[in-house]
């Protein structure tokens, strides 16, 4: 994946980077053990959950980019 965007699905992002679910549950988002997850988008979500799409994008992706970085 080169970068988590708001087409990404919820299972996705997660499989993608684990850690996502507690950026999800600090707003609210139960999307690590919700069905919907595996076809929702995060874009959809966001809005379903009041959440605004591009802060949690960005948070997404930069704790992404940290996960990397500790990696190498």
């Amino acid at each position: 994946m080169t970068g988590i965007t708001g087409k990404t699905t919820l299972h996705d992002a997660l499989k993608a980077n684990p850690a996502a679910a507690s950026l999800f549950d600090s707003y609210g988002m139960g999307c690590k053990s919700c069905s919907a997850g595996k076809t929702e988008t995060l874009e959809w979500g966001a809005i379903m959950h009041g959440v605004e799409v591009s802060e949690l994008l960005e948070k997404l992706n930069a704790q992404a980019k940290t996960r990397k970085k500790k990696q190498a």
